[in-house]
């Protein structure tokens, strides 16, 4: 019966060991879970950085494109004259 016994606490003792491990590996994968994210969410920001900036981009030459075409027909029928 003791030969039983020592099995049983040995078997629980490795149960203790590898649930331990498993927690500790959890862990691991839940930082790398997060920094994964934390990544992806800084490439987001660059990416709408990016995107603002074009649009800011596209708003002036749209701009600059409205007051060049108005000014060539308001201007150049008055001085073609």
């Amino acid at each position: 019966m003791n030969e039983f016994n020592t099995r049983k606490h040995s078997l629980e003792q490795q149960v203790d060991e590898m649930e331990a491990t498993l927690l500790h590996l959890k862990a691991q994968l839940k930082e790398e879970n997060e920094r994964e994210q934390h990544a992806a969410i800084d490439r987001l920001e660059e990416y709408l950085d990016d995107l603002n900036n074009k649009n800011a981009n596209l708003q002036a030459f749209w701009k600059t494109l409205r007051n060049e075409i108005a000014d060539l027909f308001s201007g150049d029928s008055a001085n073609s004259k």
